[in-house]
């Protein structure tokens, strides 16, 4: 499968600058209209860049399966619908975001690196809002600013489980935010309060999720600490008995309570990172890689390389000698 960067498929890799408006575009019922053309897709690009959200529509004739290439700083938080067609995200650091046709995800990535697959054609309608704007219009429908914000920090890359169905009621307000037949300034207006009402569809029937815990508000306060503490001593030996007693928290709750709030085991999300690291060192530097695998927090340089053919499909070796090309 061929890859491309998101700069080259776009000609630009900032979603900001991406959906700036341009005088020479073409601006048909409150949407600016381009073309995309390359190796891989013949597409049609609709979008609409207001203060508080930016509306983006894109049509895809797909003519080879590829994968793009996601390194974006800024944060990325959107709400996206998979109306035709399939979504597959892979982070670098072995996050997986699924969204296949007919159903939508709320995506929310501090710093999103990794890569994008697709293998069909597709309709996809993407609504982009920064955080504090999502968070006061949610508050202001009465919804829990306090209880959705530590849901994000809890499991930040998406904020349901897995991704939602599209209600009939969604089709219906997809349809209208794309087929009116409003202009100039009403159109824009009219466009942005239908993509609020979705936005609220999508988190009034769910806002229960960010809820729905059996673990006090201590815990899990308790828990995003050690979370913390794993990202930056995840080189050292750990040992969950250790970890319990420095936090304050029973061995039994620290494993229950951190795989039911991270869907993954101490243990597991520890070698995770290791392998993180490890990847970067190899992508970035020339030690050797016994020395990669020691540093990154492995005590044995096969083991290492067993661990990483699982979670990267290649070796180590073949890591590096993909670099060296």
């Amino acid at each position: 499968m061929k890859t491309i960067s998101i700069e080259k498929f776009y000609g630009n890799d900032l979603l900001s600058k991406l959906f700036e408006p341009k005088p020479s575009e073409c601006c048909k019922y409150g949407f600016q209209h381009r073309i995309i053309k390359n190796e891989f897709v013949e597409a049609a690009l609709q979008c609409l860049c207001l203060d508080d959200i930016i509306i983006s529509y894109q049509e895809w004739d797909l003519k080879q399966a590829f994968q793009l290439l996601i390194n974006h700083p800024e944060e990325l938080v959107k709400l996206q619908f998979e109306i035709e067609g399939d979504s597959k995200f892979r982070s670098d650091d072995l996050k997986k975001i699924d969204i296949p046709e007919g159903h939508y995800q709320f995506i929310y990535i501090p710093n999103a690196k990794g890569h994008l697959e697709y293998s069909r054609s597709r309709k996809v309608l993407d609504l982009h809002i920064s955080l504090e704007h999502l968070l006061q219009f949610l508050t202001s429908q009465g919804l829990s600013d306090k209880e959705i914000r530590e849901h994000l920090l809890i499991k930040h890359y998406s904020f349901f489980r897995s991704a939602m169905k599209i209600t009939p009621q969604q089709h219906a307000l997809i349809k209208e935010l794309l087929t009116h037949q409003y202009q100039e300034g009403f159109a824009k207006e009219f466009i942005r309060i239908k993509a609020l009402e979705l936005i609220y569809s999508a988190f009034k029937d769910n806002a229960k999720t960010a809820s729905e815990t059996k673990w006090r508000v201590e815990d899990r306060t308790i828990l995003l600490e050690i979370k913390n503490y794993l990202d930056c001593h995840f080189q050292q030996e750990l040992h969950l008995k250790s970890i319990s007693r420095q936090f304050g928290i029973n061995e039994f709750k620290l494993k229950n309570a951190f795989k039911d709030l991270f869907q993954d085991t101490v243990i597991n999300y520890v070698r995770k990172q290791r392998l993180k690291y490890a990847h970067h060192l190899l992508m970035h530097s020339n030690m050797e890689i016994k020395e990669i695998a020691f540093i990154s927090g492995f005590k044995y340089a096969h083991h290492f390389s067993q661990v990483y053919l699982q979670h990267y499909e290649r070796l180590p070796s073949e890591t590096r000698q993909a670099i060296n090309r």
